[in-house]
């Protein structure tokens, strides 16, 4: 007898293979904190082996006395208030929503670069933007069109999954020939994203 997998069975193992490897992460993390140091930003004056709540936002671990908070860690020196400081012996989960990736496809310069991007467009996504990357001089000359500085030129596609995996949503404007890889990268490591074609006709 002869098997073959449906396109939902495809679909299926996907979705399980990625949720496998975010849990895979997970546990790499729990594993890794009982036997390093994390290092946070101080809300508060903290004392030596004071046990602490931990939370993130913005992309940054905050360590503080606030109630409620599943995540907590030990501070291994005492700090004031705004400095660095280093959290050991984790205990329980810290919150995170995975970020989203906006990646806003423009032509390469051989069918129009810049000239053939819809400008308004491209203006609506980067304006409820937080931080914009870019890929290649089309990218960033369109950007430019529409008087928004990249946050980031070099390093894009690192940003984009680094930021994702710290719950930081971006808009990676990106020439057309980067696409590809770029997507291929976002789906291996199972995160969300949402591919806007700002070609004009």
């Amino acid at each position: 007898m002869r098997y073959s997998i449906t396109k939902e069975g495809v679909e299926w193992l996907l979705e399980s293979a990625a949720e496998l490897k975010r849990y895979a992460r997970v546990v790499m993390e729990e594993i890794i904190s009982h036997v390093s140091v994390w290092t946070a930003i101080a809300e508060t004056d903290l004392e030596e082996g004071e046990r602490v709540s931990l939370e993130m936002r913005g992309g940054l671990l905050y360590a503080n006395k606030k109630e409620g908070i599943e995540a907590s860690g030990v501070v291994i020196g005492a700090v004031g208030s705004g400095e660095d400081v280093g959290i050991s012996d984790l205990r329980g989960l810290i919150s995170l929503e995975e970020g989203r990736v906006i990646l806003c496809k423009v032509p390469r310069v051989q069918i129009g670069g810049s000239r053939k991007v819809d400008l308004a467009a491209l203006s609506h996504q980067v304006s409820r933007a937080t931080k914009v990357g870019c890929l290649g001089i089309e990218a960033l000359s369109a950007l430019r069109k529409v008087g928004r500085e990249p946050d980031i030129i070099f390093g894009a596609k690192e940003f984009a999954v680094e930021a994702a995996y710290h719950g930081l949503s971006s808009v990676i404007v990106s020439v057309d020939e980067q696409i590809p890889g770029l997507l291929t990268r976002l789906e291996s490591e199972g995160l969300k994203y949402e591919l806007i074609d700002l070609t004009s006709e």
